[in-house]
């Protein structure tokens, strides 16, 4: 086995981009679609900063309190329409993590949707929704 493990320069560059970008949405962002846009960015801009690099293209992501939304809030209030729970009540843990696979579910079934110049249906909505 060799003393040192080599780097994958594009994937630490990617990896920091979307630490970056994920500060910046208050930690609601899917990582997995920002590693996906930091490798595609990190051929054309990857001699600047991932940092910088994050902090543009969040700032010009459309409608970007969509990608930040807290679906959380929009569980709730739904669970409350249905008479899940009473108005003011928080969802429990079961719950909410329930309402994320339902989401999950539904985006995997949008993964075969879209074009090549915006991606799969469903990577984006799950970009907009947060990680899980």
């Amino acid at each position: 086995m060799p003393d040192f493990i080599p780097r994958n320069a594009p994937l630490e560059w990617a990896s920091m981009f979307a630490a970056e970008w994920t500060r910046l949405a208050g930690g609601r962002a899917d990582h997995e679609f920002l590693i996906d846009q930091g490798l595609t960015l990190v051929r054309v801009v990857g001699d600047r900063s991932p940092a910088e690099v994050a902090r543009l293209h969040f700032e010009n992501t459309p409608e970007p309190d969509q990608l930040a939304r807290d679906f959380e809030a929009d569980f709730t209030a739904l669970a409350a329409e249905l008479g899940i729970i009473r108005p003011g009540e928080r969802l429990d843990q079961a719950h909410i993590d329930f309402a994320h696979g339902v989401a999950e579910l539904c985006a995997a079934m949008g993964d075969t949707y879209g074009d090549t110049a915006h991606g799969p249906a469903g990577k984006h909505w799950g970009a907009m929704r947060g990680p899980v």
